[in-house]
């Protein structure tokens, strides 16, 4: 299950490479002045690395002490699933997602997007990372990814909040009516 999961994993992080190669070649990625940023944007991106530093490490001391199953098989593969409904909408957000950026920055030429996954949670992207954390619970649970798992999720709702006020501020009343018809991360509850 281990190997599965590793290239499945490895398959959730692609298009994040493929798309910054693309947009480094394209010159897309230097798209006009700074026009709005979080002064803890840089911080909060450390913050999320840690949290997946301690996520993944906790998997890795999972599979260097023998990789013995703590649940059941049939509870590790609902992690398959799991992964390649989110790395289907990872790919999505990032073919639809003309603006993003890795610290939460919005140039001059930023676009609100609210089409494609975007227009059932306004964070696709940190959803997708939240369910990259179940997966590794099913697989590999033990302290480190517990830990890292509610890392990411405290993580990712500070930089959501920290996005969303660059956004309102961008494009105001527009983003207003956005969120109000579209949940942060999980459609209908939050």
């Amino acid at each position: 299950m281990t190997v599965l999961y590793f290239a499945l994993q490895a398959l959730f992080w692609a298009p994040f490479l493929i798309r910054g190669q693309l947009d480094r070649a394209s010159g897309s990625h230097r798209d006009g002045a700074t026009a709005h940023a979080d002064p803890r944007a840089t911080m909060l991106v450390w913050a999320h690395v840690g949290a997946f530093a301690c996520l993944y490490g906790g998997a890795g001391w999972a599979v260097w002490r023998g990789g013995e199953a703590v649940l059941p098989l049939s509870v590790q593969l609902l992690a398959v699933p799991v992964m390649l409904a989110s790395t289907w909408s990872m790919i999505r957000v990032l073919v639809v997602f003309r603006s993003w950026r890795l610290r939460a920055v919005l140039t001059e030429a930023h676009e609100l997007c609210t089409e494609g996954p975007f227009s059932v949670v306004r964070h696709p992207i940190y959803t997708g990372l939240v369910l990259v954390g179940v997966a590794t619970l099913l697989v590999t649970p033990n302290v480190a990814t517990v830990a890292g798992f509610v890392l990411n999720l405290i993580v990712g709702d500070l930089r959501a909040r920290a996005e969303e006020r660059l956004l309102l501020a961008a494009f105001g009343e527009r983003y207003a009516a956005y969120m109000a018809r579209t949940k942060r991360f999980l459609p209908g509850v939050y």
